[in-house]
This record gives structure tokens, sequence and C-alpha cells, in this order.
């Protein structure tokens, strides 16, 4: 799995976006592909996933909703060898989790990939989200501990709560995520690039972009502490 320090930058690829070339992305720790806007095109789900493939970071895949009735579908032509994980716009609750589990490794399987290998990425941007947080993160880590990172936006949380984004609610909220997450030595991944150094200020680990001239900053801001008592330093 990707080590803690290596979700500082990572480069969304929404739907109707090109994927960028490997030399624009050599600072990205990983590329976020967001589904297609027609989920049952599976012909070009399946081609679009190949090619980034073909790119250098690991590639997540941006599943669609878990109670949309397309999961499974998609990911049965989506999950491919060399996919490093799937990400899930927002946990309702451990059951939908769990059957998730169950279809990753029901299609690792079937797709000749290890079980067990494909990781797990949750987003949790809600007030009910965050409630059943801790549950999730210990369900998951109980039973084939694929998760790797969360995912959280603030501009989300502040919409579901009515508040403005600056909201000292939502600070609060923002704490009790990284806060939530650390207990299982998770990081958390911000979703506003312009808010990077006041997320890292508050823990956060990294930070998810669609723009590639974001990357190199955000890597800086992000950058891990140099290492004590003359260890080397883990290659990112």
């Amino acid at each position: 799995m990707l080590a803690m320090d290596n979700v500082r930058a990572m480069f969304v690829v929404l739907p109707d976006a090109p994927l960028p070339d490997q030399a624009d992305v050599d600072a990205a720790d990983g590329l976020i592909l967001v589904h297609p806007q027609d989920e049952t095109d599976y012909p070009a789900a399946t081609e679009r996933v190949a090619a980034a493939l073909q790119i250098r970071p690991p590639v997540y895949l941006v599943i669609p909703t878990l109670d949309s009735g397309q999961t499974r579908s998609y990911l049965q032509h989506s999950l491919q060898p060399g996919v490093y994980g799937v990400a899930v716009q927002t946990a309702a609750s451990v059951d939908q989790l769990r059957y998730l589990e169950g279809v990753l490794e029901e299609l690792e399987i079937r797709a000749g990939i290890r079980p067990g290998l494909t990781a797990m990425a949750v987003g949790f941007h809600d007030p009910r989200a965050i409630d059943i947080m801790s549950d999730c993160l210990a369900a998951m880590r109980d039973s084939a501990d694929r998760m790797t990172w969360i995912a959280y936006d603030h501009a989300e949380m502040a919409e579901s709560l009515g508040v403005k984004p600056d909201s000292p609610t939502v600070q609060q909220a923002s704490s009790q995520v990284v806060m939530t997450a650390a207990a299982y030595n998770l990081p958390v991944v911000y979703g506003s690039p312009p808010d990077a150094e006041y997320a890292a200020s508050l823990g956060f680990r990294g930070c998810a972009t669609g723009e590639l001239a974001d990357l190199e900053g955000l890597r800086a801001t992000f950058a891990r502490p140099e290492p004590e008592n003359g260890e080397d330093e883990e290659e990112s």
C-alpha cells in the first residue's frame, strides 16, 4: 500500500478531461480517475483505465456511488491488473463498504488479481458520514485492511451544514476527521489547493487537484520532515 506521506499531490482526471502525459505528472503521488459521465459506457471506461495505467503514478478509480446500482458493473469492466485502488465518494454505512469489499474480492479473483490487493480510499464529507467514520475504519481494518487514505472536502462539509467554508464549525469537523483517521494510521487528503497550507497546519497529509500546475507546490507544502537519527528517508 502507499506509504503515509505519499498522498501529498493527487491528480484528479475528470470524465471530460484528457489523460495527462507521463512527464506532466512526475510530481503526482497518484492519479484519481473519475468514472465516465455515462456510468454504463463500459467500453469507454475499460479503454480509459487501460490508458491511465500506462502513466507512472498509482491509479485510483472513483467509482459510482454505492447506492447507484452501477458500482459492481463499472468495476467488472474497469478493475484491471495494475489498478492500485478504488475511491469511494462518500461512505453511507459500514454495510456499504463491506458490500464493496466483497465485490472487489470477487472481481479480483476473476481478473487474476491477488485478493485483497486493491486499495480503498473513502470520502467523509458531511456530519452523518463523520458520525460513522470510526465504525467504518474499524470494520475495514478488521477485515481485509484495504484502506490507504481518507478524502475530505471542506466545501462539501460547509454546504451540508449550511455555513461558510471558513466557519469554525467546518474547522472543527476538519480536525475531527484528521484525528479519527490518525487513530487508524491513515492520512487525510484535502480537496482545495488554495487552502493547502492551512490544511497542512491542521494535519492533512496531501491535497487533490485537477490542475497540473499545482502538483509541485503541493508536494512542497506537504513535504515530510527530515528523517531523524540519520535514518534514510523512504523513496517517494
